[in-house]
């Protein structure tokens, strides 16, 4: 599918990817230029004993807010943010500074298309040159609640809580009630409402607090179904672009680029919904300083395997991860999950479903599913504890009778892309099937119960139409893929080039009416 004319197109790639002016943030609801704003210390807006908001506090996007410490939104209070915030945040390794909303706060982050709320690093010119090699610059966004999860008092640290259903939240210290989620068993709150996270950009977090302990893009722990996460992006964060720690909390349009781990991680009976997942793995995974990526999916229930509570069960729609073909997994289902994965495309991952011998019992008897998903240039789709089952077994007439393909590199999806520095873009990855593509056809459709889009077509995004990316995101700002930035006139499948594909879409539609 690269048709785009290289030659042609670099003097507009490098033109395109930094258009987007850093004075112009939040400029469509009549913020301020960024520059002029003045610059607001968070470590005013709470306690100086405790790090605690001093009363419910209101961010405005008049301000440049700096996060010079760690931030808690304490049981019973409520931080507001405003469309077009900018929130930058110091580097501070060990004590990472972060955005905590504890069990019983809640956060109010409802961004728009047009004025999105942003929380990066403090070194960040938000121009789109700040390169996404930066990672790990702060500790990002925790949100920790009260409903269901299965933690159990004998998987905890000495210095945690002995509570069943209780547990403290990876990448922040344990011994601190305020890092905990979930509620005792029996008292949990499954519909908990923790906010609303809605149109909110979160780029360079993930700093390393101790050995292999690092925060998440957005940490979601015992989180439960009032809550709203709604168009949210993580950029180059250094662990999970999104995990989920046990809870009910659902969320969609969901994006994740140059992010150093999974991108959507989900452990002790997480049973929630997602649907409309965008994941693109950086430049380099060769294992040196640059090296970013890790699983499309890392689904567990239990990371010990030995809880007897409820088993991760969520339901997933619509995802679309793109990686490099190196050692990763599009679908790692390791302990104790059960849950399903439909309608979604994964391309140039070494491995496309890996399971093991207990989750593939389960994907036997029906309660792990992956439904109607193409797997692009993946050279093994199937593997079972580590073994590929032989052509012709029962697993993989399976894997195919659950409507499953297996495609050529670029069959389905223009995958591969070329990253300079300051993010500059040469060659761009369409994440767009083109209208009428048969590898992004299903015959399967999200249930319709009130969160679920009625979207009957394989991936995050519809083929041949424009991503709810753009906009809002870093992506499109930097040009991160061809849909979102090089589409033109007559360009009816948005891959980049009028050709005789877009004339026979045209031929097709000749004469129909628009209403």
């Amino acid at each position: 599918m690269k048709h785009v004319n290289r030659t042609l197109m670099v003097a507009g790639l490098a033109a395109a990817g930094h258009a987007a002016s850093a004075q112009s943030v939040g400029s469509a609801c009549g913020c301020p230029d960024v520059a002029s704003r003045p610059q607001v210390l968070m470590s005013t807006l709470v306690d100086a004993n405790d790090n605690q908001l001093s009363a419910n506090t209101t961010l405005t996007c008049n301000n440049l807010y700096i996060l010079d410490t760690r931030h808690y939104v304490g049981n019973g209070q409520d931080l507001f943010i405003e469309p077009g915030t900018v929130i930058k945040a110091q580097s501070n390794a060990g004590a990472a500074h972060a955005i905590i909303v504890t069990r019983g706060g809640q956060i109010w982050a409802n961004g728009s298309e047009t004025c999105p709320i942003i929380m990066t690093s403090v070194n960040d010119p938000l121009d789109g040159s700040y390169s996404v090699l930066n990672r790990g610059q702060w500790g990002s966004l925790v949100v920790l609640g009260r409903a269901y999860t299965n933690k159990q008092n004998t998987d905890n640290d000495p210095t945690e809580t002995a509570v069943n259903g209780v547990g403290s939240i990876e990448g922040l210290a344990v011994g601190d009630p305020r890092h905990e989620f979930g509620n005792p068993v029996g008292t949990e709150i499954n519909d908990d409402n923790s906010g609303v996270i809605r149109y909110v950009s979160l780029r360079h977090g993930g700093e390393i607090i101790g050995a292999n302990n690092e925060i998440n893009g957005l940490t979601l722990g015992g989180v439960g179904t009032g809550t709203t996460i709604d168009h949210v992006e993580v950029v180059a964060n250094k662990d999970d672009g999104f995990e989920f720690f046990g809870g009910t909390v659902n969320a969609k349009n969901l994006v994740a680029f140059h992010c150093d781990d999974d991108y959507i991680d989900w452990d002790n009976g997480w049973n929630g919904k997602l649907q409309f997942v965008y994941g693109i793995q950086g430049p380099d995974n060769s294992g040196g300083a640059n090296n970013q990526g890790d699983n499309g999916f890392e689904s567990d229930g239990d990371d010990a395997a030995t809880n007897t509570g409820i088993k991760s069960n969520p339901i997933v729609y619509n995802a679309t991860i793109i990686a490099r073909n190196l050692n990763d997994e599009a679908i790692e289902a390791k302990e104790r999950t059960l849950g399903s994965i439909t309608n979604s495309i994964f391309a140039r991952f070494a491995r496309g479903l890996n399971m093991t011998t207990e989750v593939g019992a389960s994907w036997n008897g029906g309660t792990f599913n992956v439904k109607n998903c193409t797997f692009q240039e993946v050279a093994t789709p199937l593997r079972i504890n580590n073994v590929v089952p032989a052509g012709g077994s029962p697993e993989q007439t399976k894997f195919a009778a659950d409507g499953n393909l297996s495609v050529g590199a670029n069959a389905l999806i223009d995958a591969t892309y070329t990253m300079g520095a300051n993010n500059s873009l040469t060659d761009r990855v369409n994440p767009v099937p083109p209208a009428g593509a048969v590898a992004a056809q299903t015959t399967l459709t999200p249930p319709v119960d009130g969160f679920f889009t009625g979207a009957k077509y394989r991936g995050a995004f519809q083929p041949g139409v424009a991503p709810w990316t753009e906009g809002w995101t870093l992506a499109a700002q930097i040009g991160l893929d061809v849909a979102a930035s090089a589409g033109c006139t007559g360009d009816l499948n948005r891959d980049g080039i009028v050709n005789a594909t877009d004339f026979g879409l045209f031929v097709n539609a000749f004469n129909n009416t628009c209403y």
